[in-house]
């Protein structure tokens, strides 16, 4: 990969020949595309339409679908091109340089929570579909997601919330006018009685990233970050109770569901310029705590055991404390091997993960345990390292490609047997390697039209609890391939249309009855991706994608046949943000702008199991804005047409009459998403 374009520090002087105060100005360069459908989406189009958390800010990106169905607080579930990612298991996720997907996390493999991340300090983020790039790791199935960090306000920034439902925010945040935006603190405290019955939301975060640049070069950047949030959760309920009107749309079957969420972490980076190379060394600690209460089932489980006069609820309870500690470290030089502009890079990464969860099931009188179902410690280590290289062979062509190794053990102890009794401790322990071999082409068949073609091979790591003693061949093996064509001419329009296919192993699918994602059999994708991104100077803005994408099973089992469309995956994902700035006037010596801003998204064509469709989602976003310099004024409203949809949708038998034999025909449950809602803004910046 070509080295980025190196940080500088400039010097400007006014004209009459007096310096001004010196000012940092980071100038950091994007690399090369590893496919087709890559893409970067800076700070404007991720203004563009409202976003209420950083995990909203995600749909931008092109492919992208995000929903919440188990609470304000509780991860998102985020689908990616013919991809459930649910809550990261198919999606790898970095902010500021750390990872955010938790290994083994008893709710999902790859759970990964962004509340952390206030959307007003995202600066960047990069998108980079499927595995043809030697930097990703564990979770890059359907692709990597990496968001830079940064506030551009110079001074102090005052921004107060009131919106519907009771809503409302405080968000603070601080930069230093002569320093680059990679330098910030910013804070937020939220609250929400929520749109319905058991739906309130409470969640305080706070974050701080520093930069300073050594007399010799070197460059440290500092970030931490704390964060904490407690919500209730409605659950699910039967969409014929909705629709028949024998239920209301916002109600909830069982109140005892929400969740608490905390995340603590910190990262120090360093990096230096050298002899026309890079060097770059980051070590960062991660201290992560969840807690869940769902039902997803009733009565249901209970009723099928038999042999009680009064059934015990389905409620669970999962625990998953973890520390991770790991560090990147990557060296990159530019290297004439075919032309001036090759370059070579080799890293290293490694991260160690100390899991303590737990499941239980809880009464539903007074909530004590009354079956543990995992009680387990887990230990996870991967250590990883790759060689990238870049080559012209002729002017018009560059091959991209490397190799990646990844060393992956797990050492799991359970502490009670199958039966949820506690007895004999069984420890297990289990190693394996991934060889992953990246490549691209790129071919520049007009001055600013290329033709791209890329394939890689990648991996997701299992639940450690499910691995045998000694086994080695326990990860799910990826195979992606892309082809298609980039446009760019630079700021103002760029574009992309690509064909891709991707093959897995084995899959994993979301299972009612242990509220978990299982093992399925092999699974393959194949469809097309547009996007355009077009600007009007700094006036107007338009960013628009559509992603379709078949997703069959390869394989066969008990539920699945060959052939049958993978459940839960949409079909086709659309997505447009729009904005549109303009100076209005000048007030009190001041410059007056005003702004208006949407986002349209759509999903359509949701396959269910048991070959139920689930209904279609369209929904607008909107928000306007007029500022007077440090004053802003801002109104921002979710669900425009107040769509009444389904942010989630499943298939499965279930029993919340507490019926004594209920059926077991599955049938479809559903969380509501929300209605149409509110905020209103005040900003202050001094």
């Amino acid at each position: 990969m070509a080295p980025a374009t190196p940080q500088a520090t400039v010097a400007a002087e006014e004209a009459g020949g007096a310096a001004e105060p010196t000012r940092d100005v980071r100038v950091s360069g994007t690399p090369p595309p590893r496919s087709a459908s890559e893409v970067v989406r800076g700070r404007d189009v991720i203004m563009a339409a409202p976003h209420r958390t950083a995990s909203d800010a995600l749909a931008v990106v092109p492919g992208v679908f995000v929903t919440q169905h188990s609470g304000d607080g509780k991860a998102h579930q985020i689908f990616l091109r013919g991809f459930d990612a649910v809550h990261g298991q198919d999606l790898e996720l970095w902010v500021g340089g750390v990872p955010v997907n938790e290994v083994s996390n008893i709710h999902g493999q790859g759970y990964a929570d962004l509340h952390f991340v206030m959307p007003e300090v995202i600066r960047e983020v990069q998108a980079t579909p499927g595995t043809y790039d030697p930097k990703q790791g564990d979770f890059a199935v359907a692709g990597s997601i990496r968001m830079k960090l940064g506030y551009s306000e110079p001074g102090a920034t005052v921004k107060g919330t009131v919106g519907s439902f009771g809503a409302k925010r405080l968000f603070l945040a601080y930069h230093p006018k002569d320093s680059s935006d990679e330098t910030f603190a910013a804070g937020e405290v939220y609250s929400s009685d929520g749109f319905g019955p058991n739906r309130a939301a409470r969640r305080a975060s706070m974050m701080a990233q520093g930069t300073h640049d050594f007399e010799n070069g070197l460059v440290l950047r500092v970030l931490a970050s704390t964060f904490s949030g407690r919500y209730d959760s409605a659950g699910v309920v039967p969409a014929s109770d909705i629709e028949s009107g024998r239920l209301d749309r916002f109600a909830t079957l069982d109140p005892k569901q929400g969740g608490y969420s905390s995340r603590n972490q910190l990262l120090l980076e360093l990096h230096k310029d050298d002899d026309g190379g890079r060097w770059t060394v980051a070590p960062f600690v991660v201290f992560r705590t969840l807690q869940l209460r769902q039902n997803f089932t009733g009565y249901f489980l209970d009723t099928q055991r038999g042999g009680a006069d009064r059934f015990e609820s389905d409620n669970t309870q999962q625990v998953n404390e973890s520390i991770t500690a790991g560090a990147t470290a990557s060296y990159r030089k530019g290297v004439k091997l075919l032309s001036p502009r090759d370059a070579v890079e080799i890293g290293v990464y490694g991260r160690h993960d100390i899991i303590e969860q737990s499941q239980r099931r809880l009464s539903d009188l007074n909530d004590v345990p009354t079956q543990t179902l995992v009680d387990a410690a887990v230990r996870g280590t991967n250590v990883a390292g790759y060689a990238d290289a870049a080559v012209h062979p002729i002017q018009r062509l560059a091959l991209r490609g490397g190799i990646r190794v990844d060393g992956l053990s797990y050492a799991a102890t359970d502490r009670v047997n199958a039966q949820g009794v506690l007895g004999p401790q069984q420890a297990r322990a289990a190693q394996g390697a991934h060889f992953g071999k990246k490549l691209t082409v790129d071919y520049s068949v007009l001055p600013r039209t290329h033709l791209v073609a890329s394939y890689g091979d990648g991996f997701r790591s299992p639940q450690a609890r499910g691995l045998s003693n000694g086994e080695r061949t326990f990860l799910t093996e990826v195979a992606s391939y892309e082809l298609g064509l980039r446009y760019s001419d630079g700021a103002r329009l760029a574009g992309s249309l690509a064909g891709f296919y991707t093959d897995l192993s084995e899959d994993l699918v979301f299972d009612p009855a242990t509220a978990r994602n299982e093992r399925v059999p092999g699974t393959a994708r194949k469809g097309i991706a547009a996007e355009m991104t077009a600007r009007a100077n700094d006036l107007l803005l338009l960013s628009s994608s559509a992603t379709y994408t078949h997703a069959a099973f390869t394989g066969a089992s008990s539920k699945y046949g060959k052939g049958d469309l993978l459940p839960y995956v949409p079909q086709l994902v659309l997505r447009t943000d729009a904005a549109l700035k303009q100076k209005l006037g000048r007030v009190l010596g001041r410059d007056v702008e005003g702004r208006v801003g949407a986002g349209l998204e759509g999903l359509v064509g949701r396959p269910l199991p048991f070959g139920e469709v689930g209904r279609n989602v369209f929904l607008v976003d909107a928000s306007a804005g007029l500022r007077l310099k440090e004053v802003e004024l801002g109104v921002d409203v979710f669900n425009v047409l107040d769509a009444n949809w389904y942010d989630g949708q499943f298939v499965y038998a279930s029993n919340f009459t507490r019926a004594a034999n209920p059926a077991r025909v599955p049938f479809s449950h559903v969380t509501v998403g929300p209605p149409r809602t509110f905020f209103f803004s005040l900003t202050l910046r001094v």
